[in-house]
């Protein structure tokens, strides 16, 4: 090519306009091509389309939470709820008088947070809330229809289970019901509490479940009420749950039968899980601090500490350990997952819950 220009001096390479360069390229694509190319740059701007009306509508929405949360907030954040006043019907709005200071009954020696900041329920207020009210009593009306007393209900089956025969469903719901302002519920739910839970079982039971679930239910209702009732079967089941702190190293045993209160290993191992050990201190150190008895807050401060004084691997635990050596178990799984988990969210929860005084 090149040597054929050499002897044509009068040859001109062509200039090509990239417009037009362009154009052809377009021209000479199939119809097949120019659908695909069209339908894809359709989908595109549609979609930045959409994306720029999503942004522009999310400003005033928050503005209108903001102002509604607001609306509902008094001048004292230290009004509390005293008992459970005149609670409503649908959508009526729950009126309630402003409570009383808290007094802080433990003792000086105990480990505990500031004063207790309680909040003042109003009720649902909103669509939004009156819909999810309206959702927890049709599950609550078929609990109490099919499985009320029980665990558990089984929805298709429409039969109930015991897990720790407990009444699990009644007893953890309380103070969703308290916030609810449902009166009725309530009531029939304080009634059953009273009059049939009892803890002198012959059934072995999980010292964290039981922990979390039954212990920390009593003592929310407890708290949101100011129903000694509550505090008394919290306290019942404190002293029942006790022994399993009876190990020789301190560190607790996962089950306990709750009416000869004889604590022992799980029967599909001779460890506890490092994360059930380490996840009931909220709950006894709470009910100290409700009692003014330092005996639950010192039990499980006790296994905190010790386990904060083991080796760790990058301050990593393992998930299990013996109650009796108080040691872990040599090449056990180090995970964030299941029995390891909530070790590290509770250091967190525990120095908060202290007001950031203790040390793990």
């Amino acid at each position: 090519m090149c040597d054929v220009m050499e002897y044509m001096p009068g040859y001109l390479l062509p200039e090509y306009d990239s417009r037009t360069n362009y154009f052809q390229q377009w021209n000479e694509l199939s119809r097949c091509q120019k659908s695909i190319f069209c339908t894809i740059a359709f989908i595109l701007f549609t979609f930045l389309y959409v994306l720029c009306r999503g942004e522009t509508k999310i400003t005033p929405n928050l503005h209108e939470i903001s102002a509604d949360t607001l609306k509902n907030i008094g001048n004292d954040p230290r009004e509390a709820e005293q008992g459970f006043n005149e609670v409503v019907n649908e959508n009526q709005v729950l009126e309630e008088p402003a409570g009383v200071e808290v007094v802080n009954s433990g003792q000086k020696d105990q480990v505990l947070g500031p004063p207790r900041v309680e909040p003042k329920f109003t009720g649902p207020t909103t669509a939004r809330q009156r819909a999810v009210v309206n959702a927890f009593k049709h599950a609550w009306k078929g609990y109490k229809q099919f499985a009320w007393g029980h665990d558990h209900l089984k929805p298709i089956s429409e039969g109930y289970e015991d897990w720790f025969g407990l009444g699990l469903s009644i007893v953890d719901s309380l103070d969703t019901i308290f916030i609810m302002g449902l009166k009725e519920e309530y009531r029939e739910a304080r009634d059953w509490v009273d009059k049939h839970l009892h803890f002198n079982i012959n059934r072995d039971v999980n010292l964290f479940e039981v922990t979390i679930r039954i212990l920390g239910g009593l003592l929310s209702i407890y708290h949101l009420s100011k129903d000694e009732m509550f505090l008394t079967k919290a306290i019942e089941l404190g002293d029942r749950l006790l022994p399993c702190f009876e190990s020789d190293s301190g560190i607790p045993f996962s089950d306990i039968n709750l009416s000869t209160k004889r604590a022992h290993a799980p029967k599909w191992s001779p460890d506890s899980s490092t994360s059930e050990v380490t996840t009931i201190q909220l709950e006894f150190r709470d009910l100290s601090g409700a009692t003014g008895d330092p005996k639950y807050e010192n039990a499980v401060d006790k296994v905190s500490r010790h386990i904060h004084k083991l080796e760790k691997m990058d301050g990593l635990v393992p998930i299990f350990i013996n109650a009796n050596s108080g040691q872990f178990r040599s090449y056990a799984t180090i995970t964030l997952g299941a029995r390891g988990d909530s070790y590290y969210e509770y250091l967190l929860k525990q120095w908060v819950q202290t007001g950031k005084a203790i040390d793990l």
